[in-house]
């Protein structure tokens, strides 16, 4: 999650390799050109995977077993609720997929989320995170690689809009849209646009609020919308601060990893809240699994994926607070660890009514004697 400042040099390295180039276009000018579309339906399934971190100092091969066994458990809970023809629709990498990897890591990564998106029928997207810049490659490489990649949706032009993976996925029914998925990249832990790299955690721009807005006008203030992003925002500290006036679920064990600057201070949830936005979900904070409704607004983390890098233990015999009130909310009396997924399934009924959705997290441990799987809906 936090970079340290051995990342440094990495970044940096990473930016006189990109060079500068002037922007293409004015993204007020080109919205329609920031739209995929995929087919609605009634419990379209999102799979939310997050802080996967492959890298140098982990096993890919062991990465790719718990990688399957998660997208496994995760089909075989949808069809179980949903029928035998239900399926993962759609996957949100929500950033972080990299720390320290070189092209081997991207490629086996991209390889396997496209044989997975053929064994299951999903498209999958790539949301970047502060590490997934840490890496000993070309950043507009990485991008390539996303934008190449036959089940990927990424878009990445050169433009005027801050940052790498912004676009929206439509949901569409005959000629209407039912929902917007927006995804947004929250920034790094150092500037892109120059050198300084001792910035700290970034933020959603302005601009990027606006384009959302823009965006979502396009398609109507009617239809209901969900984001993904990486870094959580300034306003997830405060709604954690008021959270006794708000309906909260699961754990809360680290400070929020963001920004924390005024300077940085983002405005995006505060404005999307206002135009229809029903759900923003973001990763990066590996000890925390915490979900707020704040007035019909749920803002939560994603469940970290996989056992890279670090994530929280949790004990039932704990005396610490937010780990007794987090037990409490899930149900669960025996040690596991806070690795798994996200689900969202839109539930909109037939009659209309959109902007309905069950949230799930799975937190799924392997062990020698079994392993520990657990569903808990939000």
């Amino acid at each position: 999650m936090k970079a340290n400042k051995l990342f440094i040099l990495l970044p940096v390295l990473s930016l006189l390799l990109t060079g500068c180039s002037g922007a293409t276009f004015d993204y007020k000018d080109h919205l329609k050109d920031y739209v995929f579309q995929m087919d609605y339906h009634q419990n379209f399934n999102i799979l939310q995977l997050t802080d996967i971190h492959w890298s140098m100092n982990s096993s890919t091969h062991e990465s790719k077993i718990y990688m399957d066994k998660v997208l496994k458990e995760t089909d075989r809970h949808i069809k179980e609720l949903q029928g035998n023809n239900a399926k993962i629709d759609l996957v949100e990498l929500t950033g972080d997929m990299f720390m320290l990897s070189n092209a081997y890591h991207v490629s086996s990564f991209v390889d396997y989320f496209e044989a997975k998106a053929s064994e299951y029928g999903f498209i999958y997207t790539a949301i970047w995170g502060n590490h997934d810049r840490h890496g000993i490659y070309n950043p507009n490489w990485l991008g390539e690689q996303f934008k190449n990649a036959p089940h990927c949706y990424y878009y990445e032009p050169e433009d005027n809009l801050y940052g790498r993976s912004n676009f929206m996925i439509n949901l569409v029914k005959g000629n209407e849209v039912k929902w917007q998925i927006a995804n947004l990249d929250s920034g790094a832990s150092f500037s892109e646009t120059s050198i300084s790299p001792f910035r700290d955690y970034d933020y959603i721009r302005k601009d990027q609020t606006d384009w959302w807005l823009k965006e979502h006008t396009l398609v109507g203030e009617s239809v209901p919308g969900i984001a993904y992003y990486h870094i959580p925002q300034d306003e997830n500290t405060t709604l954690y601060n008021n959270r006794a006036s708000y309906k909260n679920k699961f754990f809360k064990l680290e400070r929020f990893a963001d920004n924390g600057n005024e300077a940085y201070a983002s405005d995006f949830l505060d404005v999307a809240k206002e135009h229809n936005l029903k759900g923003a979900f973001m990763g990066h904070a590996h000890n925390n699994d915490w979900t707020v409704d704040w007035d019909g607004l749920v803002v939560g983390l994603g469940v970290k994926t996989g056992q890279e890098l670090y994530y929280a233990h949790i004990d039932p015999n704990s005396t610490d607070a937010a780990m007794k009130e987090g037990l409490a909310s899930v149900g669960i009396n025996e040690k596991f660890d806070l690795i798994g997924a996200a689900l969202v399934t839109i539930t909109d009924s037939e009659d209309n009514i959109l902007g309905k959705f069950d949230l799930e997290h799975l937190y799924y441990n392997e062990r020698t004697s079994g392993d520990f799987v657990r569903w808990v809906k939000w």
